[in-house]
C-alpha cells in the first residue's frame, strides 16, 4: 500500500500514540488480576446502590471490599526480593513447536522469599512502524471512514498476532530461603522464525488474596534460541537430473571424493589428486601410478528466494521463507547439491549437499534472512541466477508476491533455457497473467502446495 509523505507522517505519529498506550495497558494488566477488576467493579456498584442510605448492608459491603482491595494492594506493593537465574535451553527450535527449558533460581537476598512465581515476559507483541504503515487488517476496506482513518482495529489486529514468541506458563508457587536454589521448567511457543532472545525473566510476587502482584526483574545472563522456519508437507518433486557415471582422469564430479567403484591402475596424469597415487605400485614400477575410480556426477539445483517486500510485505515474505525451508528439508541432498540464492545488500549463495555442507546450515540461513523494501530491483538477482545457470540442472524460484518486475524477472530466467519451477505467494485468487506458476494463497499455503503442485 503506497503512502504519501503526509499520510506516512500521520501514521508514524499514530503508531507512537498507540505504542505508548499499549505499554501502559501491558503494565497494568501484568499487575492487576481479573479478580481485582471484578471486586473493583462490585465496589463501584455497591457505592452507587448505597449512596443515599444512612445505614445499609450495602455500605458495610462496600467498606469490606475497599478494605480488602487496599490490604491486597499495599501487601503486593511492599513485597520485594532478589533472584538470580540461569537457563538450560536448546540451541534451536521450530515455529509452532513448543520449547521447554530448565530455569534455576537462587535467592541472593538477605531474607526468605515465599509464595512467588517465575515467568518469562515473552516478546513484545506490538507491531513495528513499518508494519503499521504498510500492512492492512483483513476486511479493513469494509470499515467505516472513521475506523479506516485512525486504524485502531489495524493496530489491534497486528498486536493480536503476538510477538516472535510467547511464554506458555509460569512456574508453580516457589519458596526460597536466603542463598537457596530451586529448579523449575518453563515453556515457550515460537510464533516466527529468527532468534528468540530470553532476557526478561520476571519474579511475580502476588498478594495473599491473588488480586495484585508486584513484578521484579531477575539477574542472569541472556540466552538465545535459533528458531527455524515453519515447514510444509510437499508433494513429490520431479526435477530433471540423475546421477551420471563417468570413467577417466578428468574431474567429472561436482563434489570431491571417490564416488564410484575401483576400476584399476593407470599412469599418472598431471592434475591427478595425490590421494589417488598407489605408492606400492609406484615403488614396484618406478613410475607414478594412480588408482582409477568410477566417478559420479550429481545434479545441482538452485533455490531462489525473493527477499523484496515491495508490493508484498512481511506476511507474504514469511510464507515464502517457509516454502523455501520446506524444499531444503525434503530434497535428497545425498544425491545432489543445492544452492540457496537471494539478495541481502549484495548477492549471496549458500551451498549444501553431498560433500559440501550440511542442510542445517541452509536452515540457519533461512532462519536469519530478512526482507528488504529498498528499490534494488531484480537485476542483481537475475545476474546471480544466470551466473550459475550453466552448472544447475533445474531451479526452484519462490516469490513473495506478483508484480511487473517479478514477471519480467521470471521471463528472463525462462529465456535462458534453465528449467524453472516457480512458486508465488499471493493474496486471493491467482492473477490472469500467470502461466506455468504454482500460485499459493498466503493463508492456504499447505492446501495449495498439495493441490496445485
Amino acid at each position: 500500500m503506497e503512502k504519501t509523505w503526509a499520510s506516512a507522517t500521520f501514521y508514524r505519529w499514530l503508531c507512537k500514540i498507540y505504542r505508548q498506550g499499549s505499554a501502559a495497558g501491558f503494565f497494568i494488566k501484568r499487575r492487576i488480576t481479573p479478580l481485582a477488576w471484578f471486586l473493583m467493579g462490585l465496589l463501584v456498584l455497591s457505592v452507587l446502590m448505597g449512596a443515599n442510605l444512612d445505614q445499609s448492608v450495602v455500605f458495610l459491603f462496600s467498606a469490606l471490599l475497599f478494605g480488602l482491595l487496599s490490604v491486597g494492594f499495599i501487601w503486593a506493593f511492599m513485597r520485594g526480593g532478589k533472584i538470580a537465574i540461569s537457563r538450560e535451553v536448546s540451541a534451536t527450535g521450530a515455529v509452532g513447536e513448543e520449547i521447554r527449558y530448565l530455569v534455576t533460581a537462587t535467592n541472593i537476598g538477605r531474607s526468605a522469599l515465599r509464595g512467588f512465581h517465575l515467568k518469562d515476559s515473552g516478546d513484545d507483541p506490538r507491531p513495528t512502524e513499518w508494519e503499521f504503515i504498510h500492512l492492512k487488517e483483513p476486511g479493513e476496506g469494509k470499515r467505516n471512514p472513521f475506523d479506516r482513518f485512525f486504524a485502531f482495529y489495524r493496530w489491534k489486529w497486528l498486536t493480536d498476532r503476538g510477538g516472535r514468541w510467547k511464554s506458555l506458563n509460569r512456574s508453580e508457587l516457589l519458596e526460597l530461603r536466603s542463598g537457596e536454589s530451586v529448579s523449575t521448567r518453563l515453556a515457550l511457543m515460537p510464533n516466527r522464525r529468527g532468534v528468540v532472545a530470553l532476557d526478561d525473566l520476571r519474579v511475580v510476587l502476588p498478594d495473599p488474596f491473588g488480586m495484585f502482584q508486584r513484578i521484579r526483574r531477575t539477574k542472569g545472563e541472556a540466552d538465545e534460541i535459533l528458531v527455524i522456519p515453519r515447514r510444509y508437507r510437499l508433494p513429490e518433486l520431479k526435477l530433471e537430473g540423475i546421477s551420471e557415471l563417468k570413467v577417466g582422469g578428468e574431474m567429472a564430479s561436482e563434489v570431491r571424493g571417490e564416488g564410484g567403484e575401483f576400476l584399476g591402475l593407470r599412469e599418472y596424469h598431471p592434475g591427478d589428486p595425490l590421494r589417488r597415487i598407489d605408492w606400492k605400485a609406484w615403488a614396484r614400477t618406478g613410475e607414478p601410478i594412480v588408482r582409477e575410480f568410477e566417478e559420479a556426477r550429481f545434479p545441482r539445483y538452485g533455490l531462489v528466494l525473493d527477499t523484496s517486500l515491495k508490493e508484498s510485505g512481511p506476511e507474504l515474505f514469511e510464507e515464502a521463507v517457509s516454502v523455501a525451508a520446506s524444499f531444503v528439508s525434503t530434497m535428497d541432498r545425498r544425491r545432489c547439491l543445492l544452492d540457496l540464492m537471494f539478495i541481502r545488500d549484495s548477492p549471496l549463495v549458500f551451498t549444501a549437499g553431498r560433500g559440501v555442507a550440511r542442510a542445517e546450515g541452509l536452515m540457519e540461513v533461512l532462519a536469519r534472512v530478512e526482507g528488504s523494501d529498498e528499490e534494488a530491483g531484480y537485476n542483481p538477482l537475475r545476474k546471480l541466477v544466470l551466473r550459475y545457470a550453466a552448472e544447475m540442472t533445474a531451479c526452484v524460484v519462490v516469490l513473495s508476491g506478483w508484480s511487473k518486475e517479478r514477471r519480467e524477472f521470471v521471463s528472463e530466467l525462462r529465456r535462458s533455457g534453465l528449467e524453472i519451477r516457480l512458486y508465488v505467494i499471493g493474496v486471493g485468487e491467482a492473477p490472469a497473467d500467470l502461466e506455468g506458476v504454482h500460485w499459493l494463497r498466503w493463508d492456504q499455503v499447505q492446501l495449495d502446495l498439495l493441490t496445485n503442485s
